[in-house]
C-alpha cells in the first residue's frame, strides 16, 4: 500500500488519487451499530524559562471540550442543521506530571 505523501491534507491533488485519500478514515454512522471515533485535542503550551532553558509548559490544566454531533442532509452549517447530540465534558491534566 502506498504511503500518502500529503496526508490527505489540502486541496492539492499531488501524483494521484492514493496520496489525497491514504488516511481519510469512513465517516458514516451504520444504523444499530455502536460508533467510536478518536480525536487528537491539544492543550495549549506556553513557552517558560526554567533554570536558563526554555521549556513548553501547558498554558492551562483543565479545558472543557463541548461535543455537537449535527446532521445535514443537504447544504451548509446555516441552511439547516440538526443537532443530534450534544454533550460537554471537562478535561484535566494532573500539574505535578505524573
Amino acid at each position: 500500500m502506498p504511503v500518502p505523501q500529503q496526508l490527505a491534507r489540502g486541496d492539492r491533488m499531488g501524483r494521484g488519487p492514493y496520496e489525497k485519500s491514504g488516511l481519510i478514515e469512513d465517516t458514516g454512522l451504520p444504523p444499530g451499530k455502536l460508533v467510536k471515533e478518536r480525536f487528537d485535542i491539544m492543550y495549549p503550551l506556553e513557552e517558560v524559562e526554567v533554570d536558563g532553558k526554555t521549556v513548553n509548559k501547558p498554558a492551562v490544566y483543565d479545558l472543557d471540550i463541548e461535543v455537537k454531533l449535527t446532521y445535514l442532509p443537504f447544504g451548509t452549517p446555516n441552511s439547516d442543521p440538526f443537532v443530534w447530540k450534544e454533550f460537554t465534558k471537562t478535561v484535566s491534566i494532573s500539574k505535578s506530571g505524573k
